[in-house]
């Protein structure tokens, strides 16, 4: 197996298990792998419409629509018109949220902290490296980016 090969499983495997850490954290709020989405990237502040969570997490509209509107209805976020253009939708976590999003932030830094032991300083150093020509190679490349060139750089899993 080449190496195109390792890392696309590893990619896929890294995904599938922090999903489902994030999922089993929260379990009992019977929240969706949408909705978990949208808490987190609502919670690193970046980024506060829904049209922004489609294009940086790559979701179509329709699913993050659906996941806005439940954790509008459960009291988690609220969705206000910009002030300044009526358009627009800005997206707040709300306090019942607080809570909630802590233990998924905590629950995807467990699951990186297990993923990353026995790593040593210089294998991280490496591997960051690699990332960041990877990234680089994206953004260059109009066949490999996904029309998110600055966006990418600020979000990770």
């Amino acid at each position: 197996m080449g190496m195109e090969d390792n890392l696309a499983v590893v990619m896929m495997l890294v995904r599938r298990s922090v999903r489902t850490a994030l999922r089993e954290a929260v379990r009992e709020e019977g929240l969706t792998q949408n909705e978990i989405e949208v808490l987190l990237f609502l919670e690193r502040g970046k980024f506060d419409t829904a049209r922004d969570i489609s294009r940086v997490r790559g979701m179509p509209r329709s699913l993050v629509s659906k996941a806005v509107d439940q954790l509008v209805k459960r009291g988690m976020i609220e969705a206000c018109q910009d002030k300044l253009d009526r358009r627009v939708v800005r997206l707040r976590l709300l306090p019942p949220a607080q809570d909630l999003v802590k233990k998924l932030v905590a629950a995807r830094k467990e699951f990186f902290n297990q993923l990353c032991q026995g790593i040593t300083k210089e294998e991280a150093a490496a591997f960051y490296s690699m990332v960041e020509k990877m990234t680089k190679n994206l953004d260059q490349n109009k066949f490999l980016s996904e029309d998110v060139p600055e966006e990418r750089k600020e979000e990770s899993v």
